[in-house]
């Protein structure tokens, strides 16, 4: 894929999207935070869920569309609506 075609990629508004690394995920398009908790986030992104689960989860920064959490990230799952 050429430089260009994944900036497009990374930029569609209904997919779910998540970086991670250390101690910080950043997670964009939040539409809904479904569950909050010190072990698991669960955020609704448009045409998909992310799920975080870990320890001494917090959420550092809460924006328009973009949640910082902060904590032991261990499994990110991503769920996509087939419908």
């Amino acid at each position: 894929m050429f430089a260009m075609d994944e900036m497009i990629y990374d930029f569609g508004v209904n997919l779910p999207r998540i970086l991670a690394g250390g101690k910080t995920g950043i997670i964009d398009h939040v539409k809904k935070l479904l569950i909050v908790t010190e072990k698991n986030i669960v955020a609704g992104c448009g045409s998909g869920y992310i799920s975080l689960h870990g320890t001494n989860l917090s959420i550092k920064l809460l924006s328009e569309e973009r949640v910082i959490v902060n904590g032991e990230i261990d499994v990110i799952e991503i769920f996509h609506n087939k419908g």
